[in-house]
């Protein structure tokens, strides 16, 4: 029981990233940043003398989590002629009978044109990161501050950067048609990089405008009065912001602090049936309900439908004969993304590549190399509940954390050798169901699952992998959270 308990403790980081994604979803209204992309824009209907101070709560199936508090006003520092804008969010959440926070919070300064001057956002309390951007000319300097480690990285912006979501969460019902569109590009935090945002006006009475957002994989539907303010937003999978009062808020925030929503019950998965001894399992056939099937990577290398029409799949471990493995490097053209250094894998740090270098010690099989690896990371990265987004330097210093600890630094170092490695997010059994869960994939020859956090050279077969790809990608998981549904039909050890 106690083991059972420890593997809960190292798998929880999934669900925090995926509640990340629907946070900026909710909030990007209030605070992201926005590239111009040519569409038309609603800044024409934005006054001068704006000032806003906006509360709203959040909530997971009618239970609040947490708030958003707005506020935009002139920039004293520019004479006025300029604008500030101020968005913070908090999550509050138990984790293993303890109270959590996360927070998200952005400070943007405007020119007197709404246009973007500098920003900074700043996530913190089950992670820190603060992301820095600064407009000069035509390009956006970016650095992400993670512990002592910085990332830079630069845009290529145009004339015309801006941030104006929150301008536009208060003004933007102003005139708006059924049916009318939007494309604009905004800035994802957790992939420090440019991505597309689409709103729709898909209702409309004379006093209710409906748009519907997406991004990112995820989408929201949000309520705007006849005042163009926001009043509320909803997502399919039971999330809710909706406008309330500073009071209400204060009084949420006192009474959540015995009732707060927790993870591991909120997003757990209790199937039909029971595996006795899951690290053993090679094969594994369930029967999956509640999601939809096109959106998830279902079907792949060591999972496969056998029945579309009834649901099931199964799943089976992957052995390696080393002597038909790849040698080292790789020089595929096709596989070159997954040996590209990104911000949380930093796999081009020369620390990373001394640590790698020396842990494989000459070996040129790949599988092999792979397996080096996967023992070093799980014998001296410490197993402990680590709340953070983490970066694969910062776990190379600290060595210890949870499965995104031991996967992204896994996966930092098989890349600096040459191995071509990609995140795995899922679900894996463990004592009493099934729970969100990261992991690695390496190619040498053809993909493996491995998992570092566990100590298996080989991941076992009751690890369901919905979604490959990093931080951004797991995201999306956030749509399957509390839909899926599994019944265990049958297992091989």
């Amino acid at each position: 029981m106690k083991k059972s308990l420890s593997l809960k403790i190292l798998i929880h980081l999934l669900i925090i990233v995926s509640w990340l994604g629907i946070m900026f979803l909710l909030i990007e209204k209030e605070g992201l940043i926005q590239f111009r992309t040519g569409e038309p824009s609603f800044r024409k209907t934005i006054p001068k003398d704006i000032v806003l101070d906006v509360w709203k709560g959040i909530y997971i199936k009618d239970r609040w989590i947490g708030y958003v508090h707005t506020m935009l006003g002139h920039d004293k520092e520019t004479n006025n002629k300029g604008y500030i804008v101020h968005s913070f969010s908090y999550l509050r959440f138990k984790m293993f009978n303890k109270l959590t926070g996360l927070t998200i919070n952005t400070l943007q300064k405007l020119d007197s044109e709404y246009r973007l001057i500098d920003f900074v956002v700043k996530i913190s309390g089950t992670t820190n990161i603060i992301i820095k951007g600064e407009r000069l000319g035509k390009k956006i300097f970016l650095d992400i501050h993670h512990n002592r480690n910085i990332y830079s990285k630069v845009f290529e912006a145009g004339d015309d950067f801006f941030l104006e979501q929150s301008i536009l969460s208060i003004y933007r019902g102003k005139g708006l048609r059924l049916g009318d569109s939007y494309t604009l590009t905004i800035l994802n935090p957790l992939t420090v990089s440019t991505e597309k945002i689409k709103l729709k006006v898909v209702d409309k009475d004379k006093d209710t405008t409906v748009m519907e957002t997406k991004f990112a994989g995820l989408t929201s539907r949000s309520w705007i009065n006849k005042n163009g303010l926001i009043v509320r937003e909803e997502t399919p999978n039971g999330w809710v912001m909706k406008l309330e009062s500073e009071e209400k808020v204060n009084e949420h925030l006192r009474q959540s602090k015995g009732s707060a929503v927790d993870i591991l019950k909120e997003t757990s998965v209790h199937p039909t049936g029971k595996i006795a001894h899951p690290r053993q399992v090679k094969s594994l056939t369930i029967k999956v309900t509640g999601i939809d099937k096109n959106t998830f990577s279902l079907d792949g290398t060591r999972q496969k439908f056998l029945d579309n029409e009834k649901d099931t799949v199964k799943i089976s471990s992957i052995f390696v004969d080393p002597e038909k493995a790849m040698k080292l490097p790789c020089n595929r053209a096709e596989l070159s993304k997954f040996l590209e250094p990104s911000p949380w894998i930093d796999c081009q740090d020369s620390n990373i590549k001394a640590k790698a270098a020396e842990i494989i010690n000459g070996e040129r099989n790949s599988w092999l190399a792979a397996k080096k690896i996967s023992g070093w990371v799980y014998k001296n990265v410490h197993k402990t509940f680590s709340p953070g987004i983490p970066i694969a330097t910062s776990v190379l210093v600290n060595r210890k954390g949870d499965c995104n600890e031991h996967t992204v630094l896994f996966i930092a170092l098989a890349r600096a050798c040459g191995i071509p490695a990609e995140m795995c997010a899922g679900l894996v059994y463990i004592n009493d169901g099934f729970y969100y869960h990261a992991w690695p994939k390496v190619y040498v020859g053809k993909w493996v699952h491995l998992d570092p956090t566990f100590g298996q050279p080989v991941a076992d077969a009751t690890h369901f992998e919905l979604i490959s790809g990093d931080f951004s990608k797991q995201a999306g998981i956030a749509v399957a959270i509390g839909k899926i549904q599994i019944e265990i039909l049958e297992t091989e050890n």
